[in-house]
């Protein structure tokens, strides 16, 4: 009896501490933390990777991305106004045995749930019934006690087609089918796809709605991932905001494995036979065109298959970025009210993971000759000087470089204002500069499209100045610009007369009048709260700016956020 007694006390000891000792890392756990978001987004001042915030200088303490949670937790009681990441998000703790069920895990990985809820796509483990906890072990979920930023760090997820209770070694005959002695991930070969939404709208996005184009399916993109150096598969997301874009590659294991039917020699390599259309797009003319808009019937089309990341990707990969039409506090289903910004991007990163090297791309057959060796410019900035703006910049080394195009945009392109020569091939450092002159008042955007000897050419980041000397007729852009609860207007009147601000909805109706009366020529600042002539508030979303003084009359976007 008492070695039963004693028995039976150290199963109810062990099984009250063992689950306790499971969680004492949880908080430092990602599913604590939840970094990943702000570790992707965030500028490298902010603890971030240089993401996409600056492009966009909205702090990602507005977009309610860190906060993000299911609507009730896994008691299935509501969440309350002042959220605290604990056991409850996952655990049924009123449940015998504190359960963890799948529909748990999807309420926050929507990747993997978009993946699961289509049909058409399949999976051999989810075929057998096993679910994300049959990988996904304790470390995984609660922590080893070590702080990551993310699940891609080395050590941060344990999970993985070789663990001993996966796949610790393959039969025999698989040798003869990899002739590449471990180099590539098992599901390079046996994911059949990854899933992305296609171009987030980053204004949609700022009054809390997830509103991509569409999501595309059919392509794998294949990287260096950065935690093994294997070939691995990864995924991307692109972003718009302002006319600006964004695109962010990075690993993923898409839950699509295939047991039969994985990828054979011809399905990757072109110089074996295949007809890879990514690899096709690139031989043509070093350009590689993932997304294309048909402006004619709203319709996007993608590359399928493989997507072999090229070693100049950041010059080289090109899709189309799309705006959003409506207004952004529509409700989110799918819309043909998209239209083209333009397929140049204003920045991008690819985080734990490297594009394929120059000896790759030529093993699968990728024409290497038109890969670019990007001039390395070191600085870019603008002043204005009166009417004049003048542009410097900084190489540390140059290749086969013919010089640089200075361009303006204009309206919703560029135009090309001048052009300097470069040093063709250094490894000092050059200064270089333009003026571009006599420059009515106004804000300017400005580009360097380098150029090669060959006429291959990239272009840089974008830069803005504002010119203020001298009077015409202006509206500058309101700042800041999200606002709440005030932004400023500017505006300069090159005549005296009558001159009228009035504020529109996106519909065009008049919300509010903010100047109406006869003014004297000069430069003028009007500030708008949000509220309309009644003086109530108006709701969040994009509004217009209309100046009007004679027969001059410019408009201006903004976004009001409460």
């Amino acid at each position: 009896m008492r070695k039963l007694t004693l028995l039976l006390t150290t199963i109810f000891v062990m099984g009250y501490f063992l689950p306790t000792l499971s969680q004492a890392n949880f908080s430092t756990s990602l599913h604590a933390l939840r970094g990943g978001k702000p570790h992707f987004y965030n500028k490298v001042e902010n603890g971030g990777t240089g993401g996409f915030e600056t492009l966009t200088n909205v702090p990602i303490s507005q977009l309610g991305c860190v906060e993000c949670h299911d609507a009730n937790d896994a008691n299935g009681v509501a969440y309350p106004t002042n959220y605290v990441p604990g056991c409850v998000d996952c655990h049924a703790t009123n449940s015998p045995g504190m359960p963890v069920t799948q529909a748990d895990c999807l309420g926050c990985h929507s990747r993997e749930a978009a993946i699961i809820n289509n049909t058409t796509l399949t999976d051999v483990h989810r075929a057998a019934g096993k679910t994300c906890m049959f990988c996904h072990k304790t470390n995984d979920m609660h922590g080893t006690g070590t702080q990551y930023n993310s699940i891609f760090e080395p050590g941060a997820i344990s999970a993985d087609c070789s663990n001993p209770d996966c796949h610790p070694s393959l039969p025999g005959s698989h040798a003869a089918k990899d002739p590449h002695g471990g180099k590539l991930h098992c599901t390079s070969c046996h994911a059949s796809t990854n899933l992305t939404c296609y171009n987030c709208h980053f204004e949609s996005q700022l009054v809390h709605k997830k509103r991509p184009v569409k999501q595309v399916t059919g392509f794998l993109f294949l990287v260096n991932r950065t935690k093994d150096n294997k070939v691995h598969p990864a995924t991307f997301q692109s972003l718009s905001y302002q006319g600006n874009t964004w695109v962010t590659f990075g690993p993923s294991v898409a839950h699509t494995i295939v047991k039969n039917g994985a990828r054979t020699c011809v399905d990757c390599h072109q110089n074996m036979g295949g007809n890879i259309p990514a690899i096709v797009d690139y031989n043509a003319d070093g350009i590689m065109k993932f997304g294309t808009w048909n402006s004619a019937d709203s319709t996007l089309s993608t590359l399928k298959g493989i997507i072999p990341m090229p070693s100049d990707w950041q010059r080289s990969f090109k899709l189309d970025y799309l705006t959003y039409n409506g207004n952004p506090s529509d409700a989110v289903a799918p819309s043909k009210n998209w239209s083209l910004i333009d397929d140049v991007t204003d920045g991008s990163h690819m985080l734990y993971a490297t594009p394929l090297t120059n000896s790759q791309m030529a093993k699968i057959g990728m024409d290497t000759t038109w890969v670019v060796i990007p001039v390395e410019l070191t600085s870019f900035e603008a002043s204005a000087n009166g009417a004049n703006v003048k542009l410097t910049w900084t190489t540390a080394t140059e290749v086969n470089n013919n010089g640089f195009e200075i361009q303006k945009k204009s309206g919703s392109g560029f135009i090309t204002v001048g052009f300097v020569k470069g040093n063709g091939t250094s490894t000092t450092k050059h200064e270089y500069s333009f003026t571009d002159k006599q420059l009515q008042p106004g804000v300017y955007t400005y580009r360097l499209k380098q150029v090669d000897f060959n006429g291959k050419y990239e272009f840089s980041k974008t830069v803005e100045v504002s010119v203020v000397q001298g009077l015409s007729y202006s509206l500058m852009q309101n700042y800041p610009n999200p606002f709440n609860p005030e932004t400023a207007i500017k505006y300069t009147i090159a005549q005296d007369g009558k001159v009228s601000v009035k504020v529109f909805s996106i519909s065009g109706t008049e919300v509010a009048t903010l100047v109406n009366k006869d003014m004297s020529a000069g430069s003028y600042e009007v500030k708008w709260n949000g509220k309309d002539n009644a003086g109530v508030t108006v709701p969040s979303g994009v509004y217009f700016v209309k100046l009007t003084s004679g027969n001059f009359v410019q408009t201006k976007k903004m976004m009001f956020l409460k």
